[in-house]
């Protein structure tokens, strides 16, 4: 379980979520009742004073194929050779503009989904192997299993935060009436680190998360 609407990627220095029993961490905030949804009123209203901002979810891929098959070749009693293949596209995945705010929250200040979505994914893996047979039972097995053959690093995310998330740049909004509505770019350009022109994000609206690129692995196996 994980909550995609909690996304970080290190982009900017400030390290990914660490999960349980895992060495290197996840992008989305792990467990399916940890989040920031319900901690604060600012993050249930749009900077519209739209209350509960809905729409696509942050994982919404509403079109994709997958095609997948396989063919054993016999080469007589003593060797055979098998290949597969596997091929998978889709939709790319909706992008929400966030604020970082004083309290460390993110709400979508435009609703769900105003940035469009994340480029067009595709990408293909290919296994062969070959096996030789010695007597009845013994066999020698080497195979070749490639994953994104083609090297598509298509990107899988994009950084969506207007400004960054240090106090000297975030607004504070306690005292908006957020039924009301607000103007974001107005409150941050109000704080600190705006005189200094260091308060909105560099990142923002550019690619940070890809699809791993080529990986290839050779098995040896021997059968008895």
């Amino acid at each position: 379980m994980a909550n995609s609407d909690e996304i970080r990627t290190g982009a900017d220095g400030g390290g990914i979520y660490g999960a349980p029993q895992e060495a290197f961490g996840q992008n989305s905030r792990p467990g399916g009742n940890a989040g920031r949804p319900w901690d604060i009123d600012e993050l249930l209203w749009d900077s519209k004073g739209n209350l509960n901002p809905q729409g696509r979810l942050a994982t919404d891929r509403p079109h994709a194929i997958k095609l997948y098959g396989s063919k054993t070749l016999n080469w007589g009693s003593k060797m055979s050779t098998d290949f597969g293949a596997f091929f998978y596209a889709a939709s790319g995945t909706p992008l929400t503009t966030v604020i970082n705010t004083i309290n460390g929250t993110q709400p979508f200040v435009n609703g769900r989904g105003d940035l469009g979505r994340t480029p067009f994914l595709n990408y293909a893996n290919l296994v062969v192997g070959h096996e030789f047979k010695f007597g009845e039972t013994k066999k020698l097995r080497v195979e070749f299993n490639a994953n994104n053959l083609f090297n598509q690093k298509t990107a899988r995310g994009k950084w969506t935060q207007v400004n960054r998330a240090i106090a000297s740049a975030e607004p504070d909004l306690s005292e908006i009436d957020l039924a009301k509505g607000y103007d974001y770019n107005a409150l941050i350009a109000r704080t600190p680190d705006a005189a200094k022109g260091l308060a909105l994000s560099p990142l923002f609206k550019q690619a940070d998360l890809f699809n791993a690129g080529f990986q290839g692995r050779f098995l040896l196996k021997y059968i008895f």
